[in-house]
């Protein structure tokens, strides 16, 4: 019974159970993606290798023995090293830009034989637990502002690295991780409505220089802020600093644009108009959608998705999988996949506002929003409502890399969930 129960990690069961299943959804699909579809078409080659299937198992092991190890580490160990940790994943970053082999036009992996590692799927670790040491001291000692904009740029340096390499949708994990965590230790409100106006701001001037070509979408945006802007109740100061916000991330958008990739600025503008290169940058989001919409209630049943099995979906091992669940699945299939990821969600938020120690604290609300924003990004953009960034289903997409770090992540959160009176 001993041995028995040391296979089982401490805290949450409802927790480790999420995990165990969304693992064993993640090889039943991988096992479909890597089959010839069967029936009027014969056998077809699905285009996927049988070898993704069996690696992943060995990744599982691996992942499965790294949420044991972390869910056991006391969090003060990790609360001491964790300025360290990070330090190192940084130099890693740099180390990538340097030697790092150019593979699909990108810097992104260290390859160390058979293994190809990406630096920034650990860096999400570090910087969780980094933040989480920052903004728990200061909870400790009443230094406010000043940890949140330290906190800040250390997002800021793992943000840029990646971007370097270039990973536009990783870089984002970073800034959505932060800015739950601030959220969460209570930043000033009018901050974070400062950093949500400025991004719609950024974005419909997009719209209206390379999508409408017209300049009256921002102008009436600008217009509708200054009349919020007149109506509530802020300090004149507060009112001019969040309509300086508005107009600078507007008007600095053309020279964000700029530096972006040839393949980044054609997919975003492929996002708003799919048609303009329907076999080119926007074949990936329309066979996504056709391939969840014949999906239906409750799909075309296990082992006969079509545009799965004669390979119309690009990427169906990896960014796009949620596709083959939508159609082979249906509706039914998502949901429960979906309801997965909720109970890890919706059980971290309990933890995150039950913990005693500050650290665990903003670990669990760490955790929280890595994996909501990753599957809410990943099924907006093979649904066809974001553009597509490249950003795996957490514990179901192919990918060593990510499944280990997603697996180390919830060890985190079983951690904080049983020392939850911890002081």
């Amino acid at each position: 019974m001993t041995y028995l129960s040391f296979l089982f990690p401490p805290g949450d069961r409802w927790i480790f159970f999420a995990w165990f299943f969304l693992c064993l959804i993640s090889l039943a699909v991988l096992w479909s993606v890597t089959e010839p579809i069967h029936g009027p078409y014969n056998q077809l080659d699905p285009g996927v290798a049988k070898g993704v299937f069996y690696r992943q198992i060995f990744w599982m092991v691996i992942g499965f023995v790294a949420l044991l190890i972390v869910s056991r580490v006391p969090l003060r160990y990790l609360d001491n090293i964790a300025i360290p940790l990070f330090l190192f994943t940084v130099f890693l970053l740099v180390l990538i830009l340097v030697v790092g082999p150019r593979i699909g036009g990108a810097r992104r992996w260290l390859v160390i034989g058979p293994i190809h590692f990406q630096p920034s799927e650990l860096a999400k670790v570090t910087f969780i637990l980094v933040t989480a040491n920052i903004l728990g001291r200061a909870v400790d000692e009443g230094r406010g502002l000043v940890a949140a904009l330290v906190s800040f740029l250390v997002m800021a340096l793992p943000m840029f690295l990646v971007l370097r390499e270039p990973d536009l949708g990783t870089s984002l994990v970073f800034l959505a991780i932060w800015v739950g965590m601030v959220f969460w230790y209570g930043f000033p409100g009018i901050l974070l409505l400062g950093a949500g106006s400025a991004v719609l701001s950024a974005v419909i001037m997009f719209y209206s220089e390379s999508v409408a070509r017209e300049a009256w979408p921002w102008g009436l945006y600008v217009l509708l802020i200054l009349a919020v802007l007149y109506f509530v109740r802020l300090s004149i100061l507060s009112k001019v600093v969040l309509l300086a916000i508005n107009i600078g991330f507007g008007i600095g958008i053309p020279f964000f644009w700029d530096k972006l990739q040839g393949y980044q600025q054609e997919r975003i503008l492929t996002f708003f108009d799919p048609s303009r290169d329907a076999f080119g940058s926007g074949y990936q989001a329309i066979q996504s959608k056709v391939a969840i919409g014949s999906g239906g209630l409750f799909g075309t049943h296990y082992l006969q998705g079509t545009q799965k099995g004669l390979a119309f979906l690009p990427e169906r091992h990896t960014d796009f999988i949620f596709s083959v669940v939508g159609e082979e699945l249906g509706f039914f299939g998502a949901a429960v996949l979906l309801g997965l990821f909720l109970i890890i969600i919706l059980r971290g938020i309990d933890y995150g506002a039950a913990a005693r120690r500050p650290f665990g604290r903003f670990v669990a609300v760490g955790v929280v929003t890595y994996f909501t924003f990753h599957v809410v990004v990943n099924v907006a953009i093979t649904t066809g409502l974001l553009p597509v960034t490249g950003l795996p289903l957490p514990l179901i997409s192919y990918g060593g890399s990510n499944l280990l770090v997603s697996s180390v992540l919830l060890g985190l959160l079983l951690n904080v969930s049983s020392r939850t009176f911890e002081n």
